[in-house]
């Protein structure tokens, strides 16, 4: 188990390495002159003020040196200054990470929640009305792009009958009134009490659950309602785009993995044993064509950030992906270069969480 362990950390801290270096590199091979995006405004005669630009942001040191100084601001996470925003990468990106979160974890709680009921029931009942309706729509699905159907709402439901906004995330500027004392109580509270639950029934499941329990709790509780359903009213349409694909994706997923373990060696011994129906169903069908969700899960969680560009794109969403095509578009690769590893880190340990859970899942994965 050890051994399982530490090679998925090391595998893991590997795969980091490569993407840190990867990150350096590359905004270099795209950029003829890294320095020139630091030069707008600057005329080209001005050779005194582009040199002191070039030797304030290091371009003038050798490659080398440059990337151990990078190696080093990542070790510390220290991603210097954005040009374009003036201010601090971290200050500018953890100012829209709450709202990409709001957009992408409610979409795609609510699609696995849906997709869960949907492809059991299809895959439960094959060939009835609910499994022809759901590969109906999973082929609606696969040749319509979600950014063609978000444009599409975007004018009927937006433009056209008014009923949502057609932009942003909330009525008046992007600032949540919120009571940060409040919050971190909540959130303690929430936590000491998934904690005690797993002390007292023994189940790991209670400290899974309560870390996303305790920051909604937290959330919820230390923002005004106004707030809250001002944000909810503005991201309704854009969670909805989301929610129709990735909910027929997941019960796309399950009734799949329910049509085939059905067909499985131990399926046909607990029936044979003579166990109910509803027994051999929930706790042996569906549990067990519930692992490959993990596995699905576990990408989607990695892809939280930056996987709804195009959907913060036409909705004029200020989070993550919006932001990382406007510091591409300004040249501003720091704060590119700060985004892509912010995302590559995240995909990299949603990867190595998957692997951990599924092999607690699935005694079939050996450890090797």
């Amino acid at each position: 188990m050890k051994g399982y362990y530490l090679k998925k950390v090391l595998s893991s801290l590997f795969v980091l390495f490569i993407i840190i270096s990867l990150n350096f590199f590359l905004p270099r091979m795209i950029f003829s002159d890294p320095a020139q995006p630091y030069f707008a405004g600057v005329p080209e005669d001005a050779i005194a003020l582009r040199e002191q630009i070039r030797e304030e942001y290091g371009f003038n040191d050798p490659l080398i040196v440059q990337y151990f100084d990078y190696l080093g601001r990542v070790i510390t996470l220290d991603f210097g200054e954005s040009h374009y925003y003036k201010e601090s990468v971290w200050k500018v990106m953890f100012s829209r990470i709450p709202w990409s979160m709001v957009l992408t974890v409610s979409s795609m709680l609510f699609s696995i929640f849906f997709g869960i009921i949907f492809g059991a029931v299809a895959g439960k009942k094959r060939e009835h009305t609910a499994d022809k309706v759901l590969l109906w729509l999973s082929g609606i699905t696969t040749a319509i792009p979600s950014f063609w159907l978000a444009l599409v709402s975007l004018m009927l439901f937006a433009f056209t009958y008014k009923i949502f906004p057609y932009r942003g995330a909330m009525t008046a500027g992007y600032t949540l009134t919120m009571n940060g004392p409040l919050f971190l109580v909540v959130l303690v509270a929430v936590m000491a009490v998934a904690v005690a639950l797993r002390f007292i029934t023994k189940k790991s499941v209670f400290i899974f659950a309560g870390i996303p329990v305790s920051l909604a709790a937290a959330l919820l509780s230390s923002v005004p309602l106004a707030d809250i359903l001002d944000v909810a009213y503005h991201a309704a349409l854009p969670v909805m785009i989301a929610v129709f694909s990735g909910t027929i994706s997941y019960a796309l997923l399950v009734r799949n993995s329910m049509i085939a373990v059905t067909s499985e060696d131990y399926i046909l011994t607990a029936r044979a044993k003579g166990l109910p129906p509803r027994v051999v169903l929930y706790k042996h069908t569906f549990r067990n064509a519930l692992l490959p969700l993990i596995t699905n899960v576990g990408m989607s969680m990695a892809g939280l950030m930056g996987g709804s560009v195009l959907t913060e794109k036409i909705f004029s969403w200020p989070g993550m992906g919006q932001l990382l095509l406007d510091a591409c578009n300004n040249g501003d690769y720091l704060l590119s270069q700060a985004i892509l590893l912010l995302f590559a880190v995240i995909t990299v340990v949603c990867n190595f969480i998957t692997d951990l859970v599924y092999h607690k899942f699935d005694p079939r994965v050996k450890e090797v």
